[in-house]
C-alpha cells in the first residue's frame, strides 16, 4: 500500500512538471514570437521610412523647383508688362497716327511751328493737314513759303495786306497789282499748297532740284530751298 502511494505521489509529480513545462515553453515560444513580430514591424517601419525619405526629398526638389519656375516665370511676366506698357502704339486718331517723319500729327505741326514767323505764326496746322491728305511733303512746302514770302525775318506786304503767301498772279488784284488778293489767310496758305502739289509735286516734281528748272529761272533757288528744309528737320 505505501510502495503504491510512493509511486502515486511520482507518477503525479511527473505529471505536474510535465504541464509546468509545457506552460514555459508555450509562454517562452510565445516570447520569442512577440520579440520576432516587433523586430519584423520595427524592419518593417524602418523600411517604409528608408522609402519615404526619398520621396520626401524628391517631393521638396521638386517644389523647390516649381517655386523657382514660378518666380521666374512671374519676373518675366513682369518684365514683359512693363515692357509692354513702355511701348507707344500710334492711335489711330488724329494728332496720333504717324503722318510724316515718324511724327504725329500734333508733333509735325509743332515742329512747322517753330519755323512760322510773323503773320503765319501758329499756322503749321494747315500745312500739318494738307500734306497729310495728300502726301505733300511739308519741309518742303514749308521751305518754299519761307522763301517766297521772308516770313522769317518779317512778312512781305503782299502777305500782310492780300493773304497771298507764294506771289501768285490773278484776281481779284491786290491793291490794283497783278498778284492775286485772298479773302483771309488760310485760304491764302491753301491755295498756294494747290499750286504745289498740282504743278509740280503730282507730277514727279519732288525735290528741289527737279522742281527748279521749271519753278525759277535762278538755279541758286534748289540750293536756297534745301537751306531752309535743314533748318525746319534739326528744329
Amino acid at each position: 500500500m505505501k510502495t503504491n502511494t510512493i509511486q502515486y505521489t511520482i507518477t503525479l509529480f511527473g505529471l505536474t512538471l510535465s504541464v509546468i513545462s509545457f506552460f514555459m515553453i508555450e509562454n517562452f515560444f510565445q516570447k520569442m514570437s512577440d520579440k520576432s513580430s516587433r523586430q519584423i514591424s520595427i524592419i518593417e517601419k524602418q523600411e517604409s521610412i528608408n522609402y519615404a525619405m526619398p520621396k520626401i526629398e524628391t517631393d521638396r526638389r521638386d517644389e523647390e523647383t516649381t517655386t523657382q519656375l514660378l518666380k521666374e516665370t512671374t519676373k518675366k511676366s513682369i518684365v514683359k508688362e512693363s515692357t509692354i506698357k513702355n511701348i507707344k502704339t500710334p492711335s489711330l486718331g488724329i494728332g496720333e497716327e504717324i503722318i510724316y517723319d515718324g511724327l504725329t500729327y500734333t508733333e509735325l505741326t509743332k515742329k512747322l511751328n517753330l519755323n512760322l514767323y510773323s503773320t503765319l505764326a501758329n499756322k503749321g496746322n494747315f500745312i500739318a493737314d494738307y500734306t497729310s491728305k495728300t502726301g505733300l511733303d511739308p519741309y518742303l512746302a514749308l521751305a518754299i513759303i519761307l522763301h517766297e514770302t521772308g516770313c522769317k525775318w518779317g512778312c512781305s506786304k503782299l502777305v500782310n495786306e492780300c493773304n497771298n503767301v507764294g506771289g501768285i498772279k490773278g484776281q481779284p488784284s491786290c491793291n490794283g497789282s497783278s498778284y492775286k488778293k485772298y479773302e483771309t489767310l488760310d485760304i491764302g496758305i491753301t491755295s498756294y499748297l494747290d499750286m504745289i502739289f498740282n504743278n509740280y509735286y503730282s507730277k514727279g516734281l519732288t525735290t528741289p532740284e527737279l522742281m527748279n528748272p521749271k519753278y525759277a529761272s535762278s538755279t541758286a533757288w534748289a540750293k536756297a530751298i534745301n537751306k531752309y528744309i535743314e533748318t525746319i528737320k534739326n528744329s
